[in-house]
């Protein structure tokens, strides 16, 4: 798995010095590499107040956002189906720029994970991408802590009432070790937060691994 991560890494970083720098939303010449979105694109970005999500009636985990659900973020988790895996790599650069993620305790970055289905056909995981992202540039290790046994539907084509059950037993822990995250900090990463149903059920198993604290980070929440 490290030789994959390896190997992940350096074509992003070799992708970042061949491909001409343009804006991500509208396409416009940047003259900063390190940018994603041109000024007018980023003066667009609607940012969000974190919130508490509920996963027992006595334990909540907080969900920072970078985003309202709307452009040009939307653009880039959209991307995902037509198998845009740069705009992953985006996604996470713009939560390292534009979020307080460095300032956030971490100890390992939990990626939302996808179905072995849906991976086959897109051949990523874009929650997984953007861990890498953040894990590389803050140097937290990535942890592949679940595993999604059921395949569901997109969350956001079903209606509120209907997205706890679609995502409920979707996820197993896929841990060789517990004892290494007992009392350690983890971060959950999605691309999009709708009601919260994942992250919810996500985190209702990771509790049993009887972590410091689990807290949530995503692109864009519906709000």
């Amino acid at each position: 798995m490290m030789i994959i991560d390896f190997l992940r890494d350096t074509v992003s970083s070799f992708f970042y010095l061949l491909v001409t720098p343009f804006c991500a939303h509208c396409r416009e010449w940047l003259y900063d590499r390190q940018r994603v979105l041109c000024n007018k694109c980023t003066a667009m970005i609607q940012p969000v107040v974190s919130v508490d999500l509920e996963i027992t009636k006595t334990y909540k985990i907080t969900v920072h956002a970078l985003s309202a659900y709307r452009e040009p973020l939307r653009m880039l988790i959209q991307s995902k189906r037509f198998g845009d895996r740069i705009a992953a790599y985006d996604l996470g650069r713009l939560l390292w720029q534009l979020t307080y993620f460095n300032h956030l305790t971490c100890d390992y970055l939990v990626p939302i994970p996808l179905h072995w289905t849906r991976y086959a056909r897109r051949g990523f995981n874009q929650a997984e991408e953007m861990a890498h992202e953040l894990g590389n540039r803050r140097q937290v290790p990535v942890a592949k802590l679940l595993k999604r046994v059921r395949k569901t539907e997109f969350q956001a084509q079903l209606d509120k009432e209907s997205r706890s059950e679609n995502v409920q037993g979707a996820f197993m822990l896929d841990v060789a070790d517990p004892s290494l995250y007992a009392g350690k900090h983890l971060i959950l990463i999605d691309d999009l937060m709708t009601t919260g149903a994942t992250l919810k059920e996500a985190a209702r198993l990771l509790r049993t691994l009887k972590p410091a604290s689990i807290t949530a980070l995503v692109a864009c929440r519906v709000i």
